[in-house]
């Protein structure tokens, strides 16, 4: 068929090319529409090789899905700009809202702008503003820009940067196909503040200020099967929410949200059911809100205007790296002593030579001494003091993931002993988690498990 024919046949069956103004009105209700749907794109050969675990993607499914946008797909695809350029050209033509993260680096193997460029059929621009802001930021550091760095300041033509104010690499925000396409680096820390500043402002204005009501309920100090089993009775009656349980570094969280149905108060509905959950899991929860741990700890600690000094050996300053990470620490944080060696327990802390060789290091005497000299030494409210075995290794015949913590105040002096398990890293973390979820207990007046 000829070029003349086709053209004719077009014509008959209303296949013509549409105007500008009403390419403008289209695009005007697209933009209009609530989006409901996306696809999540990771890439990065390190995620394929099982190098590094996939935050990313259950944090920006998390996110959206309060605005009421469902993951219909989530593709891992590695560092090849071919695969990347086809899996997010295929996303983009079949979901409203496409998300990306990873390969907006500068080194070779960073290929998702280029990839970008090509999927939509434009050239990538050197952006000179950008350039400009990342030689002020090297100035001020007195630092020498590479020049390999001016990558990250190109983008697809009529793309929009996100500016970054934690890494070097912009986000990109672009229209590609049917979809919204927003396009982050794969550092975690990055990517979520690109979400928040990008992301979240964007579904915000089109899907409303109205979230999806949702809660959480997060447990410290209780497994995933446990918690289940203790909700038992709960999870076998009928309601209008669902639970998500989400095992984490720092606990289990649990996330409620409300099923499909219309409800004429649904924030009221779902709070009834929440509290509900709460009220049977008592103090295993330590907050009810998107908060850590020594977040809660740090607050509770000012709130009561309590201070704390700790000594501590497995953990390896850990317990007070996690006190001294929220601004305005030092109003209740005393000291940190980690006297990891039994002579550096004895004269650097004063534990009594006696004391060890009788109960051993790894001992709930010498945690519980541990914390009393610490509070001393140090003038503060409380005292802890952490002793165990990280690992690999025994220590003197007691066995790996074997941990005691005393807590000493005015009003009490406490010592659990833990088997902790998992690898050395492991054993460190929850050690240290579970020693500073001792001071939340105590201030709130409770125990594990209790209400």
């Amino acid at each position: 068929m000829g070029d003349h024919a086709r053209r004719r046949r077009g014509r008959r069956l209303g296949q013509h090319r549409p105007s500008r103004r009403s390419l403008d009105r289209r695009q005007s209700r697209l933009s209009a529409e609530a989006i409901r749907a996306a696809e999540i794109v990771t890439i990065g050969d390190e995620l394929l090789q099982g190098s590094v675990v996939d935050t990313n993607f259950q944090y920006l499914a998390s996110a959206i899905s309060t605005f009421g946008v469902r993951v219909l797909r989530h593709l891992t695809v590695g560092d090849d700009q071919r695969e990347i350029r086809d899996a997010l050209r295929d996303a983009c033509g079949r979901s409203p809202l496409v998300i990306s993260t990873g390969g907006l680096g500068v080194t070779p193997d960073d290929r998702t702008r280029p990839a970008l460029a090509e999927a939509a059929g434009v050239r990538l621009v050197a952006d000179r503003a950008l350039i400009r802001d990342m030689e002020v930021l090297y100035s001020d550091r007195k630092i020498r820009m590479p020049a390999i760095n001016v990558a990250q300041a190109s983008l697809p033509e009529g793309a929009r940067q996100i500016p970054n104010k934690v890494g070097l690499a912009p986000g990109i925000h672009m229209r590609l196909r049917k979809a919204e396409l927003f396009a982050f680096p794969g550092v975690p820390a990055e990517m979520r503040h690109l979400t928040q500043e990008g992301l979240i402002p964007f579904l915000r204005e089109r899907n409303g200020e109205a979230p999806v009501p949702q809660r959480v309920l997060r447990t410290w100090g209780i497994g995933e099967n446990a918690l289940a089993e203790r909700l038992q009775d709960y999870l076998s009656s009928e309601r209008p929410v669902s639970i998500a349980f989400l095992p984490e570094r720092k606990g289990v969280t649990l996330r409620f949200r409300l099923r499909d149905g219309a409800y004429e108060r649904p924030g009221d509905v779902l709070d009834e059911h929440v509290d509900e959950a709460a009220n049977i899991l008592g103090n295993l929860i330590y907050s009810t809100r998107e908060e850590e741990l020594e977040e809660v700890v740090g607050y509770l600690l000012l709130l009561h205007r309590k201070t704390v000094a700790v000594a501590e050996s497995c953990t390896g300053g850990r317990i007070a790296d996690l006190l001294t990470s929220l601004p305005g620490s030092s109003g209740y944080f005393r000291e940190g002593l980690v006297p990891y060696h039994s002579e550096r327990k004895i004269a650097t802390l004063g534990v009594s030579e006696e004391l060890i060789r009788r109960a051993g290091t790894v001992s709930a005497e010498v945690a519980s001494e541990m914390a009393r000299l610490a509070r001393a030494r140090a003038g503060a409210d409380i005292g802890l003091g952490v002793t165990g075995v990280a690992g690999p290794d025994t220590v003197e015949g007691k066995p790996v993931g074997l941990v005691f913590a005393a807590l000493d105040s005015e009003e009490r002096r406490l010592v659990r002993e833990w088997r902790l398990p998992g690898n050395r890293e492991r054993v460190k973390d929850r050690a240290a988690f579970g020693a500073i979820n001792m001071i939340r207990l105590h201030l709130i007046g409770g125990d594990e498990g209790t209400s």
